[in-house]
């Protein structure tokens, strides 16, 4: 009885950040979000490839995922329930793990599917908000409940995250379990001197979410890494490059896991197709078109994104530089990088709840913007997160940028057309370090202002 006296303001604020979170990912309680409408329509063009699945289940012998034959008529073939052999084809750059399961425990008759779909969304969102609830009960335990609070309020109002939370494709619980096992049980884990076992966790978790699709793989490792980066160098004086024993099992970790599930994907293809080459051949292909080789028939997105996601901006850099005219493809390759590096920079970190308009109201929503808070945080003074914090934070800031860049620089192919998605790869983990550091401001003048009342 003592015991629970003792530990239940903390499991009372476990379940009340749990309850808040799942109302955020659900239903967007916060109303987070690019513009009305944003979050109820956020990825179905994606969610269609799992429910084009589960209505063609019993009537396609591939049992992976499925998707239109022609993609000028994806709209119209994916959200149908029709299941015409010659409209679909198998998606066979992944395993598509996600679209399996789902499918295989789907209802056979097609009435329900709807339903059943919208109970998978919400368990998602409920996963999702659970595992950060999660994390926020680490920085409960490191830092105190102001900078914990600050850190819940943050996440409520960021789009990316809220957006995919529900999302029966991208299955977010997997994109950042990774981080979230290393950045609340590593320090037991090394501890109970059984960090062999933690790697090999982090391995499977990694290897899962890879059988749901590739995407972001560096960035994933890399979030693993962070936490470790941090806690190692809180209480110690190591050199950074030192680390590389912590570093070398992480990447060990990553490429098992990720030539495991590029090996499931192998051989299921293998026996679909019946050809080892084939196979081989349909899964490589979609990574050249993602990789470096796919920037000519790529860049292009990058002026149209820029425009959609970040009207303001683009209306006013448009004064400078006649970017429609870079509309038509004809422009030099590195113009549409450097739109692209600006536009993703500009990419909204949260969305207030309070609109600003013009340039201005875009950029202190955005993710340069929240990134240099971080940064001047750590930098203007020790008083705010303590001197043994400094250092752990800053170099969990630095390769948590790189974290999110690498994607972009190793897959221009996929991250040029998809900025309208890839705003996640800024919350693994980078933005989640600065929320901290923002409740962690937050807790210094609280209590300033309190000592000297």
């Amino acid at each position: 009885m003592k015991e629970w006296s003792k530990n239940k303001p903390g499991v009372v604020f476990f379940f009340v950040v749990w309850f808040i979170l799942s109302i955020s990912f659900i239903g967007n309680f916060f109303g987070t979000g690019l513009w009305n409408g944003w979050f109820d329509g956020f990825q179905k063009d994606s969610s269609a490839i799992v429910e084009k699945t589960a209505y063609c289940k019993n009537k396609y012998d591939y049992k992976g995922p499925l998707i239109a034959a022609d993609s000028k008529d994806y709209n119209k073939i994916m959200m149908s329930q029709d299941c015409n052999p010659s409209q679909v084809k198998p998606y066979v750059s992944q395993y598509g793990l996600q679209a399996r399961v789902i499918a295989g425990l789907s209802p056979n008759d097609a009435s329900k599917i709807p339903a059943y779909i919208k109970r998978v969304s919400i368990f998602l969102a409920v996963l999702t908000a659970f595992l950060l609830a999660l994390v926020v009960q680490k920085i409960r335990a490191l830092f105190g409940g102001i900078t914990a609070s600050v850190f819940v309020v943050m996440l409520a109002f960021s789009p990316w995250i809220a957006g995919y939370a529900r999302n029966i494709y991208w299955i977010e619980p997997m994109l950042i379990a990774p981080f979230v096992i290393s950045f609340v049980g590593y320090q037991y884990f090394k501890k109970s001197k059984k960090l062999w076992l933690f790697y090999i966790i982090e391995s499977v978790a990694m290897f899962l979410k890879l059988l749901n699709g590739y995407e972001y793989v560096s960035t994933i490792a890399i979030s693993v890494l962070v936490p470790i980066i941090f806690f190692e160098l809180v209480h110690k004086n190591v050199k950074i490059i030192n680390l590389w024993k912590q570093a070398a099992p992480v990447f060990a970790a990553t490429v098992v896991a990720f030539f495991g599930a590029y090996w499931v994907n192998f051989v299921s293809l293998t026996d679909y197709y019946g050809s080892s080459d084939k196979a081989a051949n349909a899964i490589n292909a979609r990574a050249s078109d993602r990789g470096i080789s796919g920037i000519r028939s790529m860049r292009a997105y990058a002026v149209g994104n820029f425009k959609i996601l970040r009207p303001e901006t683009y209306n006013f850099i448009n004064q400078l530089v006649n970017l429609d005219n870079m509309a038509n493809n004809s422009g030099k390759t590195y113009k549409y990088i450097i739109v692209n590096v600006v536009n993703y920079l500009l990419l909204p970190a949260i969305t207030l709840p309070v609109h600003i308009n013009g340039m201005f109201g875009e950029f202190i929503q955005s993710i340069l913007f929240w990134t240099i808070l971080g940064y001047l945080i750590i930098l203007s003074s020790r008083k705010i997160i303590g001197k043994k914090y400094s250092r752990p934070f800053l170099w969990s800031m630095n390769f948590s940028v790189i974290g999110a860049f690498c994607w972009l620089a190793l897959m221009p192919g996929h991250a040029l057309p998809h900025a309208h998605i890839n705003g996640i790869i800024f919350y693994i983990p980078l933005l989640l370090f600065v929320y901290v550091l923002i409740g962690l401001w937050a807790d210094y003048v609280v209590k300033r202002t309190v000592k000297y009342e």
